[in-house]
């Protein structure tokens, strides 16, 4: 018995992979929006598309979701984005990319919308920001 675990495991070793092989870093990351087009028209109970555009800061990032928070009638948006750390990921020339950030309302009234868009030179968060009336 113990021939064949031996065995079994120095055949393993031969082919088992490393961990370093092939690896790359992959960071979440959010990236500023750069414009939102805003529809006139929303319904209670009924997903209206919001289309939301963002700048690709490199060739590896790519659309991962939004960051989403609601709390009452406000809504905080942002772009999560995944870095994967290639070799080649110089920055580009700007790359803008829309996304649609579905929208369903569960009841009428206003709903007040902040886009986030990144830190002004002080540090503070800064946002594109809607309100949208949902009345029928």
């Amino acid at each position: 018995m113990k021939r064949v675990l031996t065995v079994l495991l120095i055949s393993l070793s031969f082919f088992s992979c490393s961990l370093n092989d092939n690896y790359q870093n992959v960071n979440l990351e959010i990236v500023p929006i750069n414009t939102v087009e805003m529809p006139t028209a929303y319904r209670v109970d009924s997903v209206t598309t919001i289309p939301v555009s963002y700048i690709l800061p490199t060739p590896c990032h790519v659309f991962s979701n939004f960051y989403y928070n609601a709390i009452g009638n406000e809504r905080t948006v942002a772009v999560y984005c995944i870095k994967n750390d290639g070799n080649n990921c110089n920055p580009v020339t700007t790359y803008e990319t829309t996304v649609p950030l579905n929208f369903k309302p569960k009841d009428l009234g206003t709903y007040h919308f902040r886009f986030w868009t990144g830190v002004n030179s002080e540090g503070v968060d800064q946002y594109i920001e809607h309100e949208v009336v949902v009345d029928h």
